[in-house]
């Protein structure tokens, strides 16, 4: 009876299919149904289709014959073309009614930026506010000598659109596919563009990966509280693409989309699947990496200029008991002769985890005092940590004021929507309630005015993370019974792929329905909260403080580098996750958010003296730099091993010895004009060499802006390292000062003990710079250097930013550029603000790879007395120069 029952089961699942037209169509596009470690049987026991298959979910859901759109007018204006569709027969699909019909606006913008929004004309769905996430500006007039080509499917036909290069007619995005159709539901949106198969694809974070994205994956952009798994959902999302061609062009595309979703990059197609929202895509056609990331910016806002001192190095750890702990580190530092600039504090110094107080016992408001001045003094600085969540508690201001003015998130019925995370009991601040910004900058102005003088802020926990799934009262219900609301936000009909198993989207955060001001709900903008938190809090510090503000966040979204930096969140104390930090912060420079790094020697477990060592070497060369652990961790700051603190001195020099250089290359990505072609800060080879495919996948090397390469050790036990070396330029070690014997696209394998890391100069190189020192501040007060790299015909430039290292719109600036040829070299203020900047005069020239023997130099005509040739090496040293960087000046050799 068992088998005939199980038969006769199988009969009916299989005409229930045939009757809905649903079939296992492995030959199209998949969207994943399993998990990690499914096997065939709990695959099928789902209902879904188990086909192995190369770079594919293997467990996918039958498919219906797709429904899809017929276009139904077309019209032209200057500007592009308007579409209007509708559904082409049945507007039934498995995740609910087509909604028909639909309008597809085609605007071109600019010459590089395309423009496809596809939406529901007659019914105001979810869009992002401008004011919350830039939108590029719209012209009047239409561009002209575009780099794109696109057309669109006739009247009658089905609805589709593609885009080309108008330069080779190559195919960058196309939804022709007789297998995937646009469909546009309530609460399930997805369309799929084929991809060559050769392409290379980078973004769609935040995830720890390759920096190359594997075919045959999923992501899922959802913000997540986790101690970053492998390719899973992390804090940030960012619907984002950069696709370099074999040919060396790249462009990007921006899906503008705040909802949860799932891409699959798939063998030859990408799939976005999107619970809600529209679909409103931008294209950027570059056609270089660096180019497609400065017209990304140009619509979600460019990265923010930190101040100086954010750039120097930074320690913390969760788990610092008191007051006098802290003054212990900064001592130990300073005894070991170890550049440190701030000092940060975990949420040990509140007081009961509560924002926005002290600890009265273990870091007590007077000597919380005494010792902040005491770093002041020696110009350093002090940050501290906030969270989202604020404590239920009846005579705790910052609780008091905010239920008096009405700023928190509530839940369905009106109620404070009650969260639980350090503190006990929560209630969140709700960013889209206009009043709720004023309160927080209230909150932030006592406590800096009344408590502590912090100097920045570090916003954490703000995915909105949650000790509870959804709402931690028992009057919660996870069904909605608002009869306004016509679809179930806790319940969609597809589930994204949250955390590798399809986990609900309240799990570790809020309901789906609760509610911010307007009746906008979470369902729509969860993954906004980081962001909206960022700009507020940049927006108070800078109000009370009168500069530039430093915020560090955890959560992000597009836009969030207007405003905020970065750190990876929880890593691990392992090679894996040392690795994995270059990937990560290569990624975030394509995301505009610049200011980014992992914590140095791992967050969670015990490092040990190689790991932290090679860390310590690696993160000097992060933009954001900082020392964090976990409490229950052992200490790892850097003096807690002899050898650990000699490589930390060594690394820090060089890195403080570096900053004009990474703070003019901050500069240049952060200005709101195209005469200077940057926007990252650290980036791939690939952004600087994309005609070398060897470089598109290289993630275990990466640049400091155009002129430096970072090949550091990522191994456990490894003495050496084999290092690329992209073709078509010279490269000099930087230690040394000596020509590589390659001519550029060889491998080479270099020694690496213990206590070095290897940094090369690409040749045409001019990069500025300091005397290390043990702060930024004491830094600033030497003289300049000059590092020349001579191409192979003899020639360098460079540049140098300069102004008071603080100030939000500086009335006193300089922007210098350095050329170098035929023997000399000339150093112009291009650009400025205000009188010339009087700075410490340029001290030291050191140039590399002079041909010929030279035995004199001059300054304006004027004899240099330090010269030093080396005829070995071919370096030309230059010493006590005393050039005045306010004026033009000329430097020559012969």
């Amino acid at each position: 009876m068992s088998i005939m029952y199980l038969y006769v089961a199988l009969l009916v699942v299989m005409f229930n299919d045939l009757a809905h037209g649903q079939t296992c169509r492995s030959n199209a596009p998949r969207s994943d149904c399993g998990y990690l470690g499914i096997n065939q049987q709990q695959c099928e026991s789902k209902g879904c289709c188990w086909v192995p298959a190369q770079g594919q979910p293997w467990c996918f859901y039958k498919t219906t014959p797709p429904s899809s759109y017929q276009v139904d007018s077309v019209t032209s204006n200057d500007l592009g073309v308007k579409l209007s569709l509708k559904a082409d027969g049945s507007t039934s699909t498995q995740y609910g009614e087509l909604i028909t019909p639909l309008a597809v606006d085609i605007t071109m913008e600019t010459s590089e930026r395309l423009h496809v929004k596809i939406y529901d004309p007659n019914n105001r769905r979810w869009e992002i506010p401008s004011n919350v996430s830039p939108i590029g500006n719209v012209p009047t007039t239409a561009p002209t000598n575009t780099l794109y080509k696109f057309n669109t499917a006739k009247k009658g036909e089905k609805f589709h659109f593609i885009i080309t290069r108008a330069t080779d007619g190559a195919v960058l995005f196309n939804t022709s596919s007789s297998d995937q159709t646009l469909q546009f539901v309530d609460q399930y949106l997805t369309i799929t563009t084929t991809l060559p198969g050769t392409e290379s694809l980078y973004g769609l974070g935040e995830h720890k990966v390759s920096l190359q994205l594997k075919r045959g994956q999923t992501f899922t952009m959802w913000n997540f509280d986790t101690a970053t798994p492998d390719n899973l959902n992390l804090y940030g999302s960012h619907p984002f693409y950069l696709d370099l061609r074999q040919t060396g062009k790249a462009h990007g595309v921006y899906l503008r989309n705040s909802n949860g979703m799932d891409v699959t990059y798939g063998d030859k197609y990408l799939t976005y699947r999107v619970i809600g929202g529209i679909l409103d895509f931008y294209f950027f056609l570059g056609p270089t990496p660096e180019a497609v990331i400065q017209q990304y910016q140009e619509v979600i806002g460019r990265p923010h200029m930190p101040p100086y001192w954010a750039l120097g190095f930074h320690q913390c750890r969760y788990g610092y008991p008191n007051v006098e702990a802290l003054s212990d580190v900064v001592a130990n530092y300073s005894s070991n002769k170890i550049p440190l600039d701030t000092m940060w504090t975990d949420i040990d110094y509140m007081d009961g985890y509560r924002d926005f107080t002290l600890d009265p016992n273990n870091f007590a408001m007077s000597k919380m005092t005494q010792f902040v001045e005491g770093l002041h003094n020696r110009s350093m600085q002090y940050v501290v940590i906030t969270d989202p969540g604020i404590k239920i508690d009846h005579g705790y201001k910052p609780y008091d004021t905010g239920i008096s003015k009405g700023v928190f998130v509530k839940d369905k019925n009106g109620n404070m929507f009650t969260g639980k995370v350090w503190p006990g009991a929560v209630v969140f601040p709700d960013f889209f309630n206009p009043e709720t910004a004023q309160y927080w900058s209230d909150q932030i102005s006592n406590f800096y005015h009344s408590l502590l003088k912090f100097d920045g802020l570090w916003i954490d926990m703000n995915e909105i993370s949650n000790f509870c799934n959804g709402e931690c009262s028992s009057l919660s219900k996870s069904d909605v019974d608002d009869d306004q609301l016509q679809y179930d936000p806790n319940n969609p009909p597809y589930k994204i792929n949250n955390q590798g198993s399809n986990t609900g989207l309240n799990i570790k955060t809020l309901d789906m329905d609760a509610v911010h001001h307007g009746g906008l709900l979470e369902y729509n903008t969860h993954n906004l909260f980081g962001l909206m938190e960022s700009i507020a809090t940049c927006n108070a510090l800078e109000t009370i403080q009168g500069k530039r503000c430093l915020v560090i966040s955890r959560s992000t979204f597009p836009g969030s580098g207007s405003h905020t930096g970065h750190w990876t969140g929880d890593n691990h104390a392992s090679f894996d996750d040392l690795y994995y930090s270059i990937p990560e912060m290569l990624s975030f420079q394509m995301f505009g958010i610049p200011l980014v790094g992992s914590d140095i020697c791992g967050f969670i477990g015990d490092t040990n003296e190689e790991l932290c060592s090679r860390w310590m070497e690696l993160g000097a060369f992060y933009p954001f730099s900082r020392n964090h652990n976990n409490k229950d961790a052992r200490s790892q700051e850097p003096y807690q091993w002899p050898s650990v603190a000699a490589i930390s001195r060594k690394v820090l020099s060089l890195r403080y010895s570096l900053l004009p250089y990474y703070y003019t290359l901050f500069y240049k990505a952060s200005r709101a004009v195209t005469d200077i072609p940057s926007a990252t800060v650290t980036r791939p080879l690939f952004f600087e060499f994309p005609n070398d495919a060897t470089t598109h996948s290289i993630d275990r090397q990466f640049m400091v802006g155009s002129g430096l390469l970072i090949s550091p050790v990522l191994q456990q036990g490894a003495t050496s390292v084999d290092a690329y070396f992209p073709k078509g330029c010279r490269w000099y070690d930087l230690y040394t000062g000596k020509l590589l014997a390659v001519t550029g696209g060889a491998t080479m394998t270099l020694d690496t003990p213990i206590d070095h890391i290897p940094v090369h100069v690409r040749g045409g190189s001019v990069i500025p710079g300091k005397d290390g020192a043990m702060t930024t501040a004491e830094s600033r007060q030497t003289n300049t250097k000059l590092l020349v790299a001579l191409d192979g015909d003899g020639r360098a430039s460079g540049d140098l930013y300069i102004d008071d290292g603080e100030s939000i719109k500086p009335t006193q600036w300089s922007f210098i550029t350095f050329k170098v040829g035929g023997g000399h070299l000339t150093s112009e203020i291009t650009d400025k603000a205000g009188d010339p900047m009087t700075v410490p005069p340029l001290d030291t020239v050191r140039v590399l790879g002079i041909n010929g023997h030279p035995s004199k130099a001059y300054y304006n005509g004027e004899t240099i007395q330090g010269f030093t040739f080396n005829t070995t090496d071919h370096v030309l040293l230059l010493t006590n120069i005393n050039a005045d960087l306010s004026s033009s000046f000329k430097i020559t050799w012969e």
